[in-house]
């Protein structure tokens, strides 16, 4: 197995990176691992198929939300 030293990581990456590690509850060479493989393997977003996509949501949902109904789902949200 390869390794790597990472050098001249600012003070507030380090620290979002254990926050994040902790929350995953990984290690912090664990979550930098992931979010390694997850920058190299993400795929590409075809953006057409997106939008072909959230047309036919829009029409599914036509009528049925309001904006009082949205707001209540956000403020749920933030509970």
């Amino acid at each position: 197995m390869s390794a790597i030293t990472l050098k001249g990581i600012a003070g507030s990456l380090h620290r979002q990176l254990k926050e994040r590690a902790e929350r995953h509850h990984r290690s912090l060479n664990q979550e930098i691992l992931s979010c390694l493989e997850a920058s190299v393997r993400s795929a590409a977003v075809d953006a057409d198929a997106l939008i072909a996509r959230a047309r036919v949501l829009r029409r599914q949902i036509s009528g049925r939300l309001t904006d009082r109904t949205l707001r209540r789902l956000v403020d749920q949200g933030r509970a």
